[in-house]
């Protein structure tokens, strides 16, 4: 007889297991990204143009725009509807994690600690990139409002139909 609880295979329906812990960490379903998989995708897609900017000059610029913008936009129109304002919230906290990444391997021409290029850094892409971040955040914003409403809609007919 073993002490050990049997093994069962992870059911996306279920909400979580005995002891009210989901086994693992799930990106994707058969609905969608979850929120955790709408911050891998907007993740993915703004490091993608974070590298190539950084590669091939200083600073983030505009393909880090573009792949940061429909990044944000892809997790908001794919994330599963109960995870709607994290796709709204996570468009700045992705942008800062982002900038301060590509500031550590950009060579700029700040002098001093590494905190205080880093805090410079973070500064300009910030100020510089503020129209970026607020594009993407309130493009998150306009579809998850649409994808919200839609869906209430919906579930409205059904009802009554």
């Amino acid at each position: 007889m073993s002490s050990f609880p049997q093994a069962r295979p992870y059911d996306d329906d279920a909400a979580a297991d005995d002891d009210g812990a989901r086994p693992t960490t799930h990106v994707l379903d058969r609905r969608g990204l979850t929120a955790v998989g709408a911050v891998a995708v907007a993740l993915a897609l703004g490091a993608a143009g974070a590298f190539i900017d950084v590669v091939t000059g200083p600073g983030l610029r505009t393909v880090f725009a573009i792949c940061f913008i429909v990044g944000c936009a892809l997790a908001a129109l794919k994330v599963h509807r109960e995870d709607l304002l994290a796709a709204v919230v996570m468009p700045p906290l992705v942008y800062v994690v982002l900038a301060l990444v590509a500031g550590a391997f950009s060579h700029t021409g700040a002098a001093g600690s590494m905190m205080t290029r880093q805090a410079l850094e973070l500064a300009t892409s910030l100020v510089l990139g503020a129209p970026v971040l607020l594009t993407a955040t309130a493009l998150a914003f306009v579809i998850a409002v649409w994808r919200g409403v839609s869906g209430r809609r919906t579930a409205i007919a059904n009802r009554a139909g």
